[in-house]
């Protein structure tokens, strides 16, 4: 069952946050909670069995939509969960919708993995330089890819909302 803003269920969805993300890839359980309460975040998740099995969580910017975390439970994955969510959240977001992905590698086949699922779902991978800014004060910025859904977009068009994500997401002034 689809379950939308969740709020009262953070401890679970947090789990396998926990769970799905490196170190680096994640905020503090503190700064998630901030998040996970902030009016512009929003979180779609799926129920099985009483119990949350995967979520997404994404930002409603004034420009576009930005997903910045999906996640399933080790004990549910390949069951579509992933695919639902994505596709229920793009249904109703009538801006451009972007999102980080690892760049692919052959040290780390789970990469081509990731790309291959986004793609099939209707993003693009941007060929330029990209950095996700740290999540926490102790991380450095980690060089990621930037996909769109339904196009591809050039540096200069993503920059406007590259901008917003920088700002409202991270936290941080690219003017």
């Amino acid at each position: 069952m689809l379950i939308r803003e969740p709020q009262n269920r953070f401890e679970e969805i947090y789990a396998i946050y926990e769970e799905s993300f490196i170190d680096q890839e994640r905020r503090t359980k503190e700064s998630q909670k901030l998040v996970f309460n902030n009016p512009a975040y929003h979180t779609l998740a799926v129920e099985e069995d009483g119990r949350i099995m995967a979520f997404l969580g994404y930002w409603d910017l004034p420009g576009c939509a930005f997903f910045e975390h999906l996640a399933t439970a080790k004990i549910s994955r390949g069951k579509g969960y992933g695919r639902l969510l994505i596709e229920e959240a793009v249904k109703e977001i009538k801006k451009p919708v972007f999102l980080e992905i690892e760049p692919v590698t052959e040290e780390n086949p789970a990469t081509g993995k990731r790309a291959v699922f986004y793609e099939r779902l209707g993003f693009y991978v941007n060929h330029f330089y990209y950095e996700q800014m740290p999540l926490k004060p102790q991380d450095s910025p980690m060089q990621l890819w930037v996909t769109s859904y339904g196009k591809p977009f050039t540096e200069e068009e993503f920059m406007p909302y590259k901008k917003e994500i920088y700002e409202i997401v991270y936290g941080v002034n690219l003017s």
